[in-house]
């Protein structure tokens, strides 16, 4: 089932063009346009990118279009929400891995992105992330139809964005935009970038930070898995 789900979307020119080629031409433009930035965060940014339009925009829709198989099917089987979210979760982690991979090679090959044992932290965070934006992905799926995904799929990307965007480090502050700073606490994303900002700049992590970064990823993620309908698949 999981392989057949993953040439499904391998083969969707979109997947491909939205979330493989177009962060890759957002690391070559904030690459292009800030050169006193740690590469690692620009390479996490560009990969963001992907992984919150492949999760919130392709995913979200492609749940919401299949739900109606799998409650189906669920009716007859052992086959629980909570089974379906575990193997979409797999896909997905290979999917964000894959971007992960596409961005990283152009950025060693294209712009000398310095390759070190740091890197292997970065993807372990990032998937962390990517499981995250993965779950909220789900549950537009199963909470919304596809045609309300459509419409309010551009926003979510945007308002998701917002939440790992380190806006401080990329200059942009005062009045709103600490606003919005204060804000991103909330939010798992905030301290990933922390977390980067440590690891690039004195090669180590700080502990309190870590803490922060789980206790918030976990009560996020909490949040929204209990979001997800039990048992079997309703109507």
């Amino acid at each position: 089932m999981k392989k057949i789900q993953l040439k499904q979307v391998l083969r969707n020119k979109r997947f491909v063009l939205f979330t493989i080629i177009l962060p890759i031409g957002w690391y070559i433009f904030f690459y292009q346009l800030q050169k006193g930035v740690s590469p690692s965060i620009l390479l996490g940014i560009a990969v963001f990118i992907g992984v919150i339009g492949n999760s919130l925009a392709t995913f979200s829709k492609r749940i919401a279009s299949d739900i109606g198989f799998y409650s189906f099917e669920s009716h007859f089987t052992s086959y629980s929400v909570k089974n379906y979210l575990w193997d979409q979760s797999i896909v997905q982690l290979i999917l964000n891995s894959l971007i992960f991979l596409a961005v990283l090679v152009v950025a060693v090959l294209g712009f000398h992105f310095p390759v070190t044992t740091s890197l292997l932290v970065q993807f372990f965070l990032l998937s962390l992330m990517g499981i995250y934006f993965s779950v909220i992905g789900f549950v537009l799926g199963v909470r919304v139809d596809a045609k309300t995904i459509d419409i309010i799929g551009f926003p979510v990307i945007i308002l998701a964005a917002m939440t790992i965007i380190p806006f401080d480090t990329l200059g942009a502050s005062g009045g709103f935009m600490d606003i919005v700073g204060k804000l991103q606490r909330a939010f798992p994303g905030y301290y990933y970038t922390k977390l980067i900002q440590d690891l690039t700049e004195k090669q180590t992590i700080d502990v309190s930070q870590l803490a922060l970064f789980v206790a918030v990823f976990g009560l996020n993620l909490l949040f929204f898995y209990l979001l997800v309908p039990k048992g079997k698949m309703g109507n």
